[in-house]
């Protein structure tokens, strides 16, 4: 019998998952908002022109913020890696 190599028995060793889908949604919100700019977005929104900042804010959101995340999200778990070694697995050019 050959000993396996240590990625073999990393790739077979089970992932854990979230108890419920609002654990996830959570989840994903903290790591899309990020407590800082809670804080940060009204300064920046009252410095910069108030209600005028938004609907470019909220166009650029929508067309560009949103579709890159769920395509993060999804190639992470499609390939079952981090966001990362997703990336480089579809295209090597993002290699480090």
């Amino acid at each position: 019998m050959v000993a396996s190599s240590s990625k073999d028995v990393l790739s077979r060793e089970e992932r854990g998952g979230w108890s419920n889908k609002l654990d996830f949604l959570f989840s994903c919100i903290g790591y899309a908002v990020g407590l800082g700019n809670v804080w940060r977005f009204p300064y920046l929104v009252y410095k910069n022109g108030g209600g005028a900042f938004l609907i470019p804010y909220g166009i650029s959101l929508v067309t560009c913020g949103v579709p890159f995340f769920l395509m993060e999200v999804t190639l992470g778990q499609y390939f079952g890696l981090t966001n990362v070694q997703a990336l480089e697995k579809v295209a090597p050019i993002f290699k480090g």
